[in-house]
């Protein structure tokens, strides 16, 4: 394993009014240098086209029944794509059978996917989504990390999956050298660093002060958006400053750049982010990442599929290979960048364990179980448990089908389960789906699901 203790040798605070830097608190809650919890790491990886639910079957095991199935998973053979997390199978959930009728139907759910509400492309989010809310909760130099394979050049893209709020979309990171740039290219940089970045961050400080002043002059609606720049010229100060302190680090952790950054393959570029969302959550600097593993555009050359996802979706193959070989490779692609990534943390010393330990990977779609959503299941698995609050030590979860009499949890009880392990209990986390008859039924966590 790799020794954290080796980066405390050494480091400065660089900038001596900010606080104490993300990682430096992780370190020294990691091994005994305060009192308090460890730091709770959230990692959502969205794929689009549906995630078929059948695929995530271990053998002997079904979904779609009237009642709960509920089996440990120490001595099931893992489906096919899955192979790459037999490793990690004490630490895997997989959950069938939960629906999210209450978002909307066709290509993609957009922000009700990790909202649970009703939301479209080209319109503001209504709410926070789970990952922006949980971005809140668990603070860090970048509250929320977002990468997401597409077939464009440029480098920030809003792909209407993460809000943090009303109205509040969160950016994607999309071109892999802009992203290794946002994150570490501060070890890039030549001459006085601190200096540099002291200097910036009084620019800003003078550009917020500008907003403030131009924001009492508005109407209250038009006040509200100012204020959404005005957070993001605030934040872009103080995590600049941040950054200095963290060089040291930094420049240990930071993933090398090779080929994968500037390949024509999508794929390689994905195989980019996801290295840089792993290097991020060791190094401190963000607690939660999603990453929007593809879109319909999206071709997977790189291994070998060279037709893009909503051909595919639609029935077309490639080559030799048939329209299920096609989302059955890309499938197993992902899953084994999500085994790669938990194989990373798990190397990392923590506490009583390592990273992996306070970690939760989740991996769904945007669109439920199919290519055209309809909402009646939204397949998923969990990868870690949270130090045990998430009660599951290798487990398979079917809960009843959407239609049956038994049937009345969907994905917002999911979230809802999700508030509840960071600490922010609530009734429910989305929109109810009002087709299943009372709110109240509909309320409340997977208690299964809570230690």
């Amino acid at each position: 394993m790799i020794d954290r203790r080796v980066a405390l040798k050494g480091m400065t605070m660089g900038a001596g009014a900010v606080a104490l830097s993300p990682f430096m608190q992780h370190l020294k809650m990691a091994h005994g240098g305060t009192g308090q919890q460890l730091p709770k790491r959230f990692v959502f990886v969205v794929k689009s086209s549906g995630l078929q639910a059948e695929y995530l079957n271990p053998v002997g095991l079904k979904h779609g029944g009237d009642k709960l199935v509920d089996e440990p998973l120490a001595d099931k053979t893992l489906a096919d794509s899955m192979k790459s997390l037999e490793p990690f199978k004490d630490k895997l959930t997989i959950i069938q059978g939960l629906s999210g009728r209450m978002t909307l139907a066709g290509h993609s759910a957009f922000y009700g996917a990790l909202g649970g509400y009703k939301a479209a492309a080209n319109t503001p989010p209504l709410y926070a989504t789970i990952d922006g809310f949980l971005s809140e909760k668990f603070p860090s130099v970048f509250n929320h990390l977002g990468f997401k394979m597409g077939e464009g050049s440029q480098g920030t893209t809003f792909p209407s999956i993460s809000a943090k709020g009303k109205g509040q979309q969160l950016p994607f990171q999309q071109n892999p050298m802009s992203a290794f740039e946002n994150l570490f290219g501060s070890i890039l940089e030549g001459g006085d660093l601190k200096k540099k970045y002291l200097r910036t961050g009084n620019v800003l400080d003078t550009m917020s002060k500008d907003i403030v002043k131009l924001q009492k002059n508005l109407p209250a609606q038009e006040q509200e958006k100012l204020g959404h720049y005005l957070d993001g010229f605030e934040a872009l100060r103080d995590r600049r400053i941040k950054l200095v302190s963290m060089q040291k680090v930094l420049k240990e952790y930071a993933p090398e750049i090779d080929d994968k950054y500037t390949s024509r393959f999508r794929t390689h570029h994905l195989e980019a982010h996801f290295d840089m969302a792993s290097a991020a959550l060791i190094s401190g600097l963000t607690n939660v990442v999603t990453v929007h593993a593809d879109g319909l555009d999206s071709v997977y050359s790189g291994i070998g599929v060279g037709n893009n996802v909503h051909a595919i979706g639609h029935g077309a193959g490639y080559a030799t290979l048939s329209s299920q070989d096609c989302r059955n490779a890309i499938r197993t692609f992902h899953i084994e960048l999500i085994a790669s990534m938990a194989d990373k943390l798990s190397q990392i010393p923590e506490g009583n364990g390592t990273m992996l330990d306070n970690t939760l990977i989740v991996y769904l779609s945007d669109n439920s179980a199919n290519h055209h959503s309809f909402g009646f299941e939204w397949p998923m698995f969990v990868l870690g448990n949270l130090d045990g609050k998430l009660k599951s030590k290798g487990r398979y979860l079917a809960y009843p089908h959407y239609g049956t009499g038994n049937h009345h949890h969907t994905i917002c009880n999911w979230f809802t389960t999700l508030c509840h392990l960071a600490g922010s209990p609530r009734d429910l986390f989305g929109q109810p789906d009002m087709a299943l008859g009372k709110v109240d039924n509909q309320q409340g966590p997977l208690n299964e699901l809570l230690a």
